[in-house]
Order: structure tokens, then sequence, then C-alpha cells
């Protein structure tokens, strides 16, 4: 079976116009539970973080990623039961945890660092634009653990001494009234994860990055850095529906319990 866009959105995309969002996720939940039965698996495993349930309108429950958020996975298992009843179980074994910790633990897989990909504007491509939400992100989210002539090289490009990307970083940290329609982390984490990056970079007397320099213009930075301690290294999400057996290693790995 194959499928394709209708070419009067092509030509509106073209005008400027933005597109709706598919569901992909929901439509591999299907056929990835269809599969496993088929092939007699018990578990259907995802990578889903928990910042994937925070709104991306604030005061409202729009949400860009809902197919991939705690209430579709709730959602899914229930409807699963009732119609489907075929055994297998749907979760995210990273639903408990906040995206900077995954952050932290991808800092120690180097191998990685030159292939994996968060970019749909590059992905055709397979390479990082450098000009959007996605991109932005994940080079914050790991500004604390990699070094920042590390993280240009990977990009191909110096994100946060990059002003025309202002707009953006104001989306991701909280000073605009939503977030970016892209699959990225929550507002706090962003916060988090550039105080770190500042509060690192000022003890080893290093420059601050123009972006950060003008967060710091903004007051965030003494509002975020006085949280008495970071709650997104040692979090730990209890809505999840991970099986019990895995529990106590994923501690382990992630919370050093």
């Amino acid at each position: 079976m194959n499928r394709s866009l209708d070419a009067n959105m092509l030509k509106l995309n073209k005008e400027g116009y933005l597109n709706g969002h598919t569901p992909f996720s929901a439509i591999v939940a299907f056929s990835s539970v269809l599969t496993a039965y088929l092939f007699d698996k018990q578990y259907v495993v995802l990578s889903n973080e928990a910042s994937a349930n925070e709104s991306t309108v604030e005061g409202t429950m729009v949400n860009h990623q809902y197919s991939k958020s705690f209430k579709f996975e709730s959602d899914f298992n229930s409807y699963e039961d009732q119609y489907i009843s075929s055994g297998v179980h749907y979760f995210s074994l990273l639903r408990p945890f906040s995206e900077l910790q995954i952050a932290k633990h991808f800092a120690l897989q180097d191998k990685y660092f030159e292939i994996f990909r968060s970019c749909n504007v590059g992905s055709k491509v397979d390479k990082w634009c450098g000009g959007c939400p996605k991109c932005l992100f994940v080079y914050i989210i790991l500004s604390p653990f990699i070094d920042l002539n590390r993280l240009e090289k990977i990009f191909d490009k110096d994100l946060l001494n990059d002003e025309n990307l202002i707009p953006i970083f104001d989306k991701l940290i909280g000073l605009a009234p939503e977030k970016p329609f892209e699959c990225v982390g929550t507002v706090e984490e962003a916060n988090a994860a550039i105080c770190m990056t500042i509060q690192k970079r000022e003890k080893d007397n290093l420059e601050i990055p123009k972006l950060y320099q003008y967060y710091r213009s903004k007051g965030l930075y003494h509002i975020y850095n006085n949280i008495e301690e970071n709650p997104y290294i040692k979090y730990y999400n209890e809505e999840n529906q991970i099986p019990e057996e895995f529990v106590g290693p994923l501690k382990a790995l992630m919370l050093n319990e």
C-alpha cells in the first residue's frame, strides 16, 4: 500500500501555510501490536519520555505530541484491551524520565555523536539543519554535558551564538505564549539545561554564548538558577506503564538506586 500527499497541500506549503500533524506514533502503535501478536511477542517498547506530556499551548490541552504522551499510551492500552485483546503490552521504557536525564546518559555514548539525528528539516539529506526548534532544543539539552566546541562540530554550526534563533529560543524558554509545534522537551528542562551550562562555564572562566547572554538579560537565570535543587536530574514520573520486572534495573541505571 502506498500513500501520497495531496498536491494542494504541497502548493499551500510553498505559500507559507503550515501542515497539520500526522499522528504517526498512533499508526505505529496499532501496526506494532499487530506485528507483535503475529510473532508471539509480549511487549512493544517505545522511547517516549515524560516531557511528551506537556501541552504545546499554555493553559490548554493542545499537545503536538499527543500520540507520544502518557494519555495516549493509557488510552491505547484501554482500547486494545477492550477491542483487540492481543495480550501484547505497549509501553515506553523512558516514560519516567526527563530529557535532561536522557541527554546526560546519551552524552556518555560518543560513538553515536556523528550519526544521531532529531531534525525534520534536514532528515531528507541526513543532517542537522541548524535553524529549527528541534536542532536548537537538542543543542541546549546537551550543552551541560558535551563541550560546546564538540557540539558545534556535531551540528556543523554554532547555534548558541546565532542571534537569528532568538525567536525560537524565546519559545523554548517560555518567553513566548506557546512552545514550537515540534517534538521538543519542556520549558523547565530547557531552562534547567541553560542554567547548568552557564554555571559550568562561569566556574571554568569560559565565555558565555550569545543566546545564553541574552537569557541572562531577561532575568531567567536568576529565577531558575535559584531553584534549590534541579528536579530533572533525579526525576522519576510515576505515571508510566512499565512492567515491574524492568523498574529495578531502570532505576539503577538512571537514578543510581
